[in-house]
């Protein structure tokens, strides 16, 4: 059996022995046959195997079927065949994605008292090569039992580790330990190195590190890549045994989602090493946390549109809180102990009020994910999250829209290029609020303003360039030492690029406002005190940042927007054969931004802040997340299907009006595509 991702007009498909699969799929902690079932019954046919037995965040174990690593070289897995015989059971001719969880177990930890637990400290224990060497034996053992038993339904596999098992090391802090301190020695190639303290990392200021802060810089280099390097590690290990004949895929990168202190704690910078690492066939992350109320636009916590560049398949997780999904839950293993506890599900608070939110929430994640071409997966997390006749109805409708658009050519019809990178952080403290705002923010800022747009990491930006974008948008750019090239790229292009703060002025660690000047083109100069908030549209937006403080100062060039106390916040140049704008703020209001995109001559498919429009070549989706009717732009006139409820529309002078409805959700296509 050959599994591959193979690229069908424009989409990844898992390829099983040269049948193309649908990758919509389900998970859940507590599979059993009536979920399993319910699922299968929808139309899945990709399902994820969690075969840990381990305990979760919340205290509960993550798998009832027990644990299979028992021992120093000892492994028990009938609990892995437990559950794939359920599976096999109750979905027979499905394909199956067992999950190996490589954390140190509880008898690991009594057997070596001087070892970190992976599961909390994973900086502290990646470097030992002891734990390193066990549990990749246990994976690997896993994986030839899987193949060896099951190896003809399996399509891939995913290693987990870390904090929630998504690689994160959140319990140390970036704090040092013996085992660390002997990895950061081998990093630097000097014996008497030393990691700093935990008040030199966290400690205050300015957003970004001063000179005399390399120890820090140096320290945050080797934590970040102490995760991404752990991860490469296990996934050579892991593919000694399946020669790439099977996908392989972890959680990771979540760059737009942590913000401040997390993005540096949990050692998420270094992603771009593993997006490219041709060992990695799969990533995923869950839906974003921030962007979950009804009102709200979907969101990534990845680059997406490098992932799907370099043939990543890019699973979005929802697991939304339902108004199905139980409030809390029995711990332990033993279902028939007396005295087990009852744990609270967190994020009860935010449960979905009734069945019309919860598939308001699906259909939008649906219709983000069918835009940008990624894959989706609906998390039973507990079992009961889908619960109802009408959210299973929605599964099985939602695979038959993803077959029908599977026959049509798709590709993106963004105008906008967004480039962000992890490396430019490492120049920043973490005690800053700048990441939450130039990367989690900023994301808001993209939906609201009602343009089409792709989400770049910086490896990619030379290609980027080199794409019919109309505006490109840098929005994190610190340490950014060749400014130049990107000039030449876009030299006499006629396309505008969008600079945000402080691009190139931390670059090496040199702090410098010309260095500003010369990545825009602009003439900017450093404050000696804040500006105040920026004033738009008689509002005053405040993002919070200590000094560094920029304005613009440049005669040439045209004032967008203003801060409080009269200097320029926002300006734009006409440079050679391209256009050049500056905001001197970590994000800049959405109406702003559209403006620039309009004026760059990107196409806007909204001007309403809560219309959100998520379109491809093949269909244009739309979430209206007002209580109105509402207008959106289209750039070809007709009608247009519903793919969603059904419903026509007519698209006339550009115009399209969507009466409002319950599902707030529309999935349209031009009726010339009906049938396909």
């Amino acid at each position: 059996m050959k599994v591959k991702l193979t690229r069908h007009l424009g989409r990844l498909k898992v390829n099983i022995d040269d049948k193309l699969y649908e990758p919509l799929s389900f998970k859940s902690f507590r599979p059993n046959p009536r979920n399993v079932s319910e699922f299968y019954s929808a139309g899945v046919r990709l399902f994820s195997v969690l075969t840990t037995g381990l305990t979760s965040a919340i205290g509960v174990p993550y798998s009832l079927y027990g644990e299979s690593w028992i021992g120093d070289g000892q492994y028990d897995f009938s609990a892995i065949d437990r559950q794939m015989d359920m599976f096999l059971e109750n979905a027979p001719d499905a394909y199956f994605a067992p999950m190996i969880q490589v954390d140190t177990r509880d008898w690991y930890l009594k057997a070596h008292p001087d070892k970190p637990n992976s599961f909390t400290h994973l900086s502290q224990i990646a470097h030992d090569e002891q734990w390193r060497l066990a549990a990749a034996e246990y994976m690997k053992a896993a994986i030839r039992h899987c193949e060896e038993k099951y190896g003809e339904c399996i399509y891939g596999y995913f290693l987990l580790g870390g904090t929630t098992t998504e690689w994160f090391s959140n319990g140390d802090k970036e704090a040092s330990h013996p085992i660390k301190e002997a990895g950061y020695r081998k990093w630097t190639g000097d014996d008497s190195a030393h990691l700093p303290s935990l008040e030199r990392l966290n400690r205050e200021g300015n957003v970004f590190l001063c000179s005399d802060e390399s120890d820090v810089y140096n320290a945050r280099r080797f934590h970040a890549q102490t995760i991404s390097e752990l991860i490469l590690y296990f996934a050579k290990e892991a593919q000694s045994v399946l020669k790439h004949k099977k996908l392989l895929g972890v959680y990771y990168g979540y760059l737009f989602e942590l913000g401040t202190e997390r993005l540096y704690n949990d050692g998420s910078l270094d992603y771009e090493r593993v997006f490219f690492s041709r060992d990695i066939d799969m990533i995923s992350s869950p839906s974003s946390y921030g962007y979950r109320k009804t009102d709200d636009p979907s969101a990534f916590m990845v680059t997406h549109r490098t992932l799907d560049d370099h043939d990543k398949l890019y699973f979005l997780e929802f697991d939304h809180i339902t108004h199905t999904a139980p409030e809390q839950i029995l711990d332990g293993l033993d279902l028939t102990a007396s005295n087990r506890s009852i744990v609270k599900i967190p994020g009860s608070k935010s449960r979905c009020k009734n069945e019309t939110e919860t598939l308001n929430l699906m259909y939008r994640d649906f219709i983000l994910c069918n835009a940008n071409r990624a894959a989706l997966w609906w998390f039973d997390m507990f079992d009961g999250w889908f619960r109802s006749d009408g959210m299973m109805a929605a599964v099985s409708h939602m695979l038959k829209i993803s077959k029908l658009l599977g026959a049509i050519e798709t590709k993106s019809v963004s105008d906008i290029a967004v480039i962000a990178e992890g490396e430019s952080m490492y120049r920043a403290r973490k005690s800053a609020r700048l990441a939450t705002e130039c990367l989690s923010n900023i994301r808001r800022t993209l939906a609201e303003c009602g343009c089409a747009y792709d989400l770049y990491s910086i490896g990619d930006c030379g290609e980027a360039l080199l794409r019919p974008y109309k505006l490109y948008v840098f929005v994190n750019q610190y340490d950014l030492p060749d400014t130049d090239a990107i000039h030449k790229r876009l030299r006499n292009s006629g396309k505008s690029v969008l600079w945000l703060y402080a691009p190139a002025y931390a670059t090496s660690g040199e702090l410098s406002v010309s260095a500003i000047q010369k990545a825009t083109g602009l003439c900017v100069t450093e404050q000696s005190a804040s500006n105040g908030g920026m004033v738009y549209e008689d509002r005053l937006i405040d993002y919070g940042l200590n000094a560094p403080y920029f304005a613009v100062e440049d005669p040439c060039a045209v004032p967008l927007a203003y801060f409080e106390n009269g200097a320029v916040a926002v300006a734009s140049k006409q440079l050679a054969g391209y256009r050049s704008v500056y905001a001197s703020t970590c994000n800049l209001p959405s109406g702003l931004l559209r403006q620039i995109a309009a004026k760059a001559g990107v196409f806007v498919y909204s001007d309403n802040n809560f219309v959100y429009v998520y379109p491809n070549s093949a269909s244009v989706g739309v979430y209206n997340a007002t209580d109105e009717d509402a207008v959106i732009h289209l750039p070809e006139d007709g009608v247009y299907t519903d793919m969603i409820e059904g419903g026509k529309y007519t698209c006339k002078d550009g115009n399209l009006l969507l009466t409002k409805k319950k599902i707030r959700s529309y999935l349209l296509i031009r009726e010339k595509r009906k049938g396909l």
